[in-house]
C-alpha cells in the first residue's frame, strides 16, 4: 500500500521476466477509491482478495454485478488442540509461534486453544511462562519478539477485547495493556464459548486456553466457529491425528506444527474464512478459462 512496496513490486516483476506493464500497482482505499472502482469495473476479468470478511463480502457483491469469479482468503479464528499424550515442549514452543508471531497480526494465528484436561496445569504453565519471557520492542531489532499493533486504530480494537475481558465472563492469566500501541502477550481462561472473545477475530496476541476432555468435545468446540481457514492438533498418536484432522472443518490443518507450507499445496478456507484455493495448480486453474473446442470432421 505505499510507493516502497509498487517499487518493490516493480523490481520482483522484472527479475522475474515479466514484460513491463504485465503487473500494475495502484494505489488507494476501497469505498469511492481505487478498491471499489476496481472491483466493480467491467473490464476486470477476475478478482483475487486477501482481507478482512466484510471486506470479501462487499467486493463479493460488487463483482457479481459482472459476474466475475473472486477468490477470497479472509480472516480465522483458527482453534489449536493440545493431546494428553502431546510432546509439550513441542506444543508450547510451536503455541506461542501460533498466537504471538507479528503481534497476534495473522489471519491463521491459534487464538482458540484448547488443551486436554491431565495435563492442562502444566501445559498453561508451561504456556504463560513462554508469553511472559517474551521481548517486547522496536520490531526492526533482531532481539524484538513482539512488537506494537499496526496503528492507533486497530491498537484501540484490540485494546477493547483485553479491557473487557472480565464482562465476557473470562480472566486474565497473564499480560494485558503495555505501553504506547503495545499490548503484551495475553493469556486468558475461563471464557465462556459464547464470549466474543471466542466468537470474534481479535487479529492481536490475545489467546483464549479451555481444557477439554474428550476427542469428540474438542472436535465440536474447534468446529464451533464461522471461520474455517486452519486448525492446529498436537498429539503422538498417529491414528488420532488423522481421524481428528478428517473431522476438522478447515483448510489446513497443522499436526505437531504450525505455518508448515508448501506453495504447492491448497490454501484457502471454509465459512467466513473464504472461497476458492490458492497454491501451485489451483492458482493457475483459477486464473485460466478453459475452452473446448469440438469439431465434426468429414
Amino acid at each position: 500500500d505505499t510507493p516502497a512496496s509498487a517499487t518493490i513490486l516493480a523490481r520482483l516483476a522484472l527479475e522475474a521476466g515479466l514484460p513491463p506493464g504485465v503487473l500494475n500497482v495502484v494505489h488507494g482505499h476501497g469505498p469511492d477509491s481505487a478498491g471499489q472502482a476496481l472491483t466493480e469495473h467491467p473490464g476486470i476479468d477476475r478478482i483475487t482478495f486477501t482481507g478482512e470478511s466484510a471486506t470479501g463480502r462487499v467486493i463479493s457483491a460488487a463483482a457479481a454485478g459482472h459476474l466475475v469469479p473472486v477468490s477470497l482468503e479472509l480472516g480465522g479464528k483458527g482453534g489449536n488442540a493440545v493431546f494428553a499424550d502431546a510432546d509439550l515442549d513441542n506444543a508450547v514452543s510451536w503455541s506461542i509461534k501460533a498466537i504471538f508471531t507479528n503481534a497476534g497480526q495473522v489471519c491463521l494465528a491459534g487464538s482458540r486453544l484448547y488443551v486436554q484436561r491431565p495435563v492442562f496445569d502444566e501445559f498453561i504453565a508451561r504456556f504463560t511462562a513462554a508469553a511472559e519471557a517474551m521481548c517486547l520492542g522496536d520490531p526492526k531489532l533482531d532481539s524484538t519478539q513482539l512488537g506494537p499493533l499496526a496503528s492507533e486504530t486497530h491498537y484501540r480494537k484490540v485494546r477493547g477485547y483485553v479491557e473487557t475481558v472480565a464482562e465476557e465472563g473470562g480472566s486474565i492469566r497473564s499480560g494485558g495493556l503495555g505501553d504506547g500501541w503495545f499490548v503484551r502477550p495475553t493469556v486468558i481462561t475461563g471464557m465462556p464459548a459464547t464470549g466474543r472473545h471466542q466468537r470474534e477475530e481479535i487479529f492481536g496476541p490475545v489467546v483464549t486456553v479451555t481444557p477439554f476432555d474428550t476427542e469428540d468435545e474438542v472436535v465440536a468446540l474447534m468446529n464451533d466457529t464461522r471461520y474455517g481457514l486452519n486448525a492446529m492438533l498436537f498429539t503422538e498418536n498417529l491414528s488420532r491425528a488423522h481421524r481428528v484432522s478428517a473431522r476438522l472443518r478447515a483448510g489446513t490443518v497443522w499436526v505437531n506444527c504450525f505455518f508448515v507450507r508448501d506453495l504447492r499445496a491448497p490454501f484457502g478456507g471454509a465459512g467466513d474464512s473464504g472461497v476458492g484455493r490458492e497454491g501451485g495448480t489451483f492458482s493457475r486453474e483459477f486464473f485460466t478459462e478453459p475452452k473446448a473446442v469440438v469439431m465434426q470432421i468429414d
